[in-house]
């Protein structure tokens, strides 16, 4: 199995082209023809995981976040991400980013989001195409209209949060629930459009808690916890297309976000 024949196998699934503009996916370090002896997928690009590789006998990392986005001047191990670089291309390890491709497709990120909540009847939030093949965000509903404590005690426990971080409504009960992986914000609108009682992603900076016009909850639950199940999507799908071979599950927590 050669680094081609993964990201063939990947790109059929969550093609480059749906990226968004501003992305880096695809291979960025390693050879389309070098011969793979074990992939290991994480969330993240990060040393420690590099290190993991090493230790695991893989030449492959695959993961939902690129180690880096727009160019850089110089790789002299000034920071994590030239000291990642670096590393894997010591070590001959190939790094493939699989990102906002993986976030627009219908059995993405965000599916993965709506199973863990449940949710029926899921739709893009946000379509990209007439025929609604691929978008941004979902919207679904709750099997069953839940009180807004005991959904934000459902969330809270689903994503193994430290904390929920959100914006108030007068709304009793949530049953029509967006979803956006990673930083949704700009979706918040959309989602109000659409009849949300409740918007849940990450990264939401003060001001754009406001954007809710306190008509539903919004919900920051951390960019890592919104997308912690990313890996195991992409090793599950690997998995079932490539049977036989190494897909490794990576042991490496790589949020940097701690709570007290």
């Amino acid at each position: 199995m050669k680094v081609r024949d993964i990201a063939m196998v990947l790109e059929a699934w969550a093609p480059k082209p749906l990226a968004e503009s501003y992305d880096n996916v695809g291979l960025l370090v390693g050879y389309p023809d070098m011969e793979v002896t074990g992939a290991l997928v994480n969330l993240d690009m990060t040393e420690p995981v590099i290190e993991e590789a090493l230790e695991r006998g893989c030449n492959m990392v695959i993961a939902h976040h690129p180690i880096w986005f727009g160019g850089r001047k110089r790789l002299n191990g000034e920071d994590y991400v030239s000291r990642t670089i670096m590393n894997a291309v010591k070590h001959d390890i190939a790094l493939y980013a699989c990102h906002t491709n993986l976030d627009n497709i219908r059995t993405g990120v965000n599916h993965k989001i709506a199973q863990r909540l449940g949710l029926l009847g899921v739709e893009f939030l946000l379509p990209k195409d007439p025929e609604k093949t691929h978008g941004s965000g979902m919207i679904g509903r709750l099997p069953n209209p839940m009180p807004k404590a005991e959904f934000l005690q459902f969330v809270k426990d689903q994503f193994h949060c430290g904390g929920i971080r959100y914006a108030d409504c007068p709304l009793t009960e949530v049953e029509t629930v967006a979803i956006c992986g990673g930083a949704g914000s700009f979706l918040t609108q959309a989602a109000l459009q659409q009849g949300a009682d409740a918007l849940v992603t990450g990264d939401i900076t003060y001001h754009k808690f406001f954007d809710n016009e306190q008509q539903m909850l919004l919900l920051d639950i951390g960019h890592y916890e919104s997308e912690q199940f990313t890996s195991e999507l992409i090793r599950d799908y690997l998995s079932e297309k490539i049977p036989k071979f190494a897909i490794h599950f990576s042991k490496t927590y790589t949020n940097p976000i701690k709570y007290f």
